[in-house]
């Protein structure tokens, strides 16, 4: 376009709502932690205007919005020319959906629930170990994220002007946001930072009509309510296969190691060992409140899961025996297959060298009806009996169900093998052939399909794809 004059200024107003944990850190360490949550002024967890930028712009040309280099050029700038779009930081909202504007004092921040717990240093967060070969913690590799828990609004305010782009492709950009890959912070991949819009509002400002228009403006800009409605937004485009797994134990289950029983059996002894859950916000008639324990089944455990079984069937296909490896040291039995990196990425102390990986994971909403609380003795390894005084017992959901969504990049190239790895996989997971979850020496981890669901894999026509 080739306007030199402002005519039209766009305001579109979004109240997005996390649907995971979310990890928007800052380069500053918290005790214990390796970095501290971003914040704003009031001390409030805030999304960062140019994280909100650079996600926006890579799911773009993922989706490949932009017809040229000049169209990415002039939305979202470069070093030599200043970004269409003006986007703010997203505004935290306090239990009666309202967005905090302005400073505020500690005292009034105090008084509101919501905005008291999430101002704590460590409002929640998670510990995270890798996986060796043999599918247990690997030693000295326990790390541990600071979280936002599931059910934090904030408002977005953006806008831009027709002087140099086409408000026409802002349909297009706007389509983004509904995308899964349209995640803020941390391991998005392993399913952190998922949002989605729950209010809307797009607002058009003719400023050639007058001065009018400019205080209309500017009214809607000191705007301190959000938006209630939803704009009817554009259709999403999706580079991203989904996957949707419905799945059911097959008995009583486990998963993670939590610290609060989820049921409400009375019991005479401390339970020991608990299934994993964490505070989640619930919003009801525009009303926030902490939910402090909701089952969760993370998708960092799934990961890791899936990637020990699909290790296992790679080998399988392409004729990898353990005997062709009986006299190499443990550090090449530790390793996985080069090629797994395609599906669950590389993290290499040479930063240039990691890679990203192609499958994401959600993580996964736990529904039960009961729990049982089962007691055990602890075996003496050395001569398999009982060992005195080392009683303990553990908290079990009672054939919980939950849905597992996976969700693959098909852009690139992955090779025909690897997808042929992963399809077996999520077979075995079909038949209740792999585990999911914890306690899997005791049974407690069985899972199958769930026959009140619908199974979706999606890698059938990518197979067709690769083999095109």
């Amino acid at each position: 376009m080739s306007k030199t004059s402002i005519n039209k200024r766009y305001l579109v107003r979004l109240v997005v709502e996390t649907q995971s944990p979310m990890a928007i850190n800052t380069g500053d360490r918290e005790t214990a932690f390796d970095a501290q949550l971003a914040r704003d002024n009031n001390g409030l967890p805030t999304i960062p205007a140019t994280s909100i930028a650079g996600v926006w712009a890579s799911v773009a040309e993922a989706l490949d919005i932009f017809g040229s280099d000049h169209a990415r050029a002039a939305w979202f700038g470069t070093m030599q020319q200043r970004s269409a779009l003006k986007i703010s930081n997203g505004l935290l909202h306090d239990s009666q959906n309202k967005p905090v504007v302005g400073i505020k004092t500690q005292q009034d921040l105090q008084k509101d629930p919501l905005l008291s717990f999430l101002l704590q240093a460590r409002p929640h967060h998670r510990e995270r170990v890798a996986l060796n070969d043999r599918g247990v913690a690997k030693d000295t590799a326990k790390f541990d994220l600071l979280l936002l828990p599931k059910g934090c609004r904030f408002s977005i305010n953006v806008q831009f002007d027709d002087q140099f782009v086409d408000e026409s492709e802002f349909d297009a950009l706007l389509a983004c946001w509904q995308s899964r890959a349209f995640a803020f912070g941390a391991s998005t991949r392993n399913g952190l930072g998922a949002i989605k819009i729950v209010a809307s509002e797009l607002l058009c400002f003719d400023l050639a009509k007058g001065p009018a228009e400019g205080y209309a403006l500017q009214k809607a800009l000191n705007n301190i309510s959000a938006p209630t409605e939803n704009i009817k937004l554009p259709s999403n485009k999706q580079h991203l296969i989904a996957m949707s797994l419905p799945l059911k134990a097959l008995d009583n289950w486990r998963c993670g190691a939590g610290s609060e029983l989820l049921g409400n059996k009375v019991t005479e002894h401390n339970v020991n060992i608990m299934s994993y859950s964490e505070p989640v916000i619930t919003w009801a008639a525009s009303k926030a409140s902490v939910k402090e324990k909701q089952a969760v089944l993370c998708g960092s455990s799934v990961k890791g899961i899936l990637a020990h079984r699909v290790a296992f069937h790679f080998r399988k296909l392409t004729q990898q025996w353990a005997e062709t490896i009986a006299d190499e040291d443990h550090e090449t039995w530790e390793s996985r297959p080069e090629q797994l990196s395609e599906l669950f990425g590389f993290a290499d102390d040479d930063h240039d060298k990691s890679v990203a990986g192609k499958l994401v994971v959600d993580d996964c909403e736990l529904i039960y009806k009961d729990t049982i609380i089962r007691t055990h003795n602890s075996i003496d390894r050395f001569t398999g009996g009982v060992r005195s005084g080392a009683l303990y017992s553990e908290e079990l959901l009672y054939q919980p169900e939950f849905t597992l969504k996976l969700w693959l990049d098909n852009r690139a190239g992955i090779s025909e093998t690897l997808i042929q790895a992963l399809a077996e996989t999520l077979d075995d997971l079909k038949l209740g052939l792999l585990p999911m979850g914890a306690g899997s020496g005791r049974g407690t981890s069985l899972v199958m399909q769930n026959e009140k669901g619908i199974w979706i894999d999606g890698l059938g026509d990518l197979t067709k794809e690769v083999k095109a």
